[in-house]
């Protein structure tokens, strides 16, 4: 980890994405560098995934927002998956 990294800051964000109702996401992962937040995971809409951008912007617009996160791929034809 680089002496610019912030692991504080991070986990204000993880928290800030995983409660926000927009997102809703705990299992994001992000890291803060260099004026630039990473997030990385799988969100289930795309409407959750542009909620991303917006909670970051609200709370932290001086940073740099790299959103890295992919929208899930369900099934289309509408089945339940068992576990």
């Amino acid at each position: 980890m680089s002496a610019e990294a912030d692991p504080f800051l991070a986990e204000h964000i993880h928290e800030a994405l995983s409660r926000d109702q927009r997102v809703n996401a705990p299992e994001l992962r992000i890291t803060v560098e260099h004026g630039y937040v990473h997030i990385d995971g799988i969100v289930a809409t795309e409407d959750r995934k542009r909620a991303i951008a917006d909670v970051v912007g609200e709370r932290w617009a001086a940073l740099t927002l790299d959103d890295r996160t992919t929208v899930a791929d369900f099934p289309p034809d509408g089945r339940i998956e068992v576990v």
